[in-house]
């Protein structure tokens, strides 16, 4: 019995998605342009802490200069200006709704049943395909584990 209801329950968290996947993908459009630049231009006067409605559009761990408490690459802790404005803009186009992906699409408990996480070795030179699909087993801010949606290509470290 127990193993039809962890069945029930993936299926359960699929099909959520599945009805909440265009709105995750017209949001995360938006996310990009055009809240980011509008985020990012409210900050430059209110701080870098998003009022809740705006924090879906950016990560729920850490507010609009998350980069510099994680000591990103390309990112400058000391920016000022337009370059202050433009970091803020690239920070939330580099996990673009993750606080809708947690907050609305996350879900209270994870299994490795409902996570899709392949590493693809189909480039030349070092690089990869990265594919994951599902939802993270680790949470990321916010009350919920995150859902997770990336395909592209990266280089091998």
């Amino acid at each position: 019995m127990r193993n039809v209801l962890h069945r029930a329950f993936v299926v359960l968290h699929w099909c959520w998605y599945a009805l909440l996947w265009p709105v995750n993908f017209a949001l995360v459009l938006l996310a990009y342009f055009p809240m980011a630049p509008f985020m990012a231009t409210l900050a430059m006067f209110t701080g870098p802490v998003m009022p809740v409605p705006l924090r879906w559009f950016s990560t729920m761990n850490a507010d609009l200069d998350g980069y510099i408490a994680q000591d990103v690459d390309g990112f400058d802790k000391n920016a000022k200006g337009f370059k202050l404005w433009w970091q803020r803009i690239r920070w939330t186009w580099r996990n673009p709704c993750n606080g809708f992906q947690s907050q609305v699409l996350g879900v209270s408990a994870v299994t490795p049943e409902i996570a899709f996480k392949r590493e693809l070795n189909w480039l030349p030179f070092g690089f990869y395909i990265k594919c994951w699909l599902g939802w993270n087993p680790n949470k990321r801010g916010g009350d919920y584990y995150p859902y997770m949606f990336q395909f592209g290509p990266r280089k091998r470290k």
